[in-house]
């Protein structure tokens, strides 16, 4: 079947704003469902919006199967198993250090590497940016602002 973004250049403005309300739909949806964002690229093609759109909203916008669609899709079942498996480290995390003391905690944490800065907090701030920020805060918030951007 033809790409769905040509043949919405032939329909009216209704098509185009129900096709930019399915699309949003499912993303928020699958989103919400996973925990996973999708491109919208990926959403376009996907049976359900076709259906929805080129019927005129006869047809309801099915988002079960939009998403279970998307999830049989590589790209997204290989980003589905990234989100699964980091989920499931950090239960074991949780569980693991869940009867710990502060110090136990502590040496679990360097046991396992997971002292180091985390990727999601790194940032393209210079040491400078970093001594700015970290003077205008108190002694504790400074060392867990140093701890959290790898400073210390």
């Amino acid at each position: 079947m033809a790409d769905i973004t040509n043949i919405l250049t032939h329909l009216d403005d209704e098509d185009r704003a129900r096709f930019t309300q399915a699309v949003s739909a499912i993303g928020k949806a699958f989103e919400a469902h996973t925990s996973v964002a999708v491109d919208p690229e990926s959403i376009t093609g996907l049976r359900a919006v076709r259906d929805h759109v080129l019927t005129g909203g006869a047809v309801e916008l099915d988002l079960a199967a939009a998403i279970e669609e998307l999830e049989q899709a590589p790209e997204i079942s290989n980003k589905l198993i990234a989100a699964r498996v980091k989920v499931a480290e950090l239960n074991k995390i949780t569980s693991d250090t869940a009867n710990m003391s502060r110090q136990q905690r502590m040496n679990y944490a360097r046991e396992m590497g997971l002292d180091k800065p985390r990727p999601d907090t790194t940032s393209a701030m210079t040491r400078n940016e970093h001594d700015a920020v970290l003077a205008q805060l108190s002694p504790i918030q400074r060392m867990n602002y140093a701890r959290r951007h790898g400073l210390v």
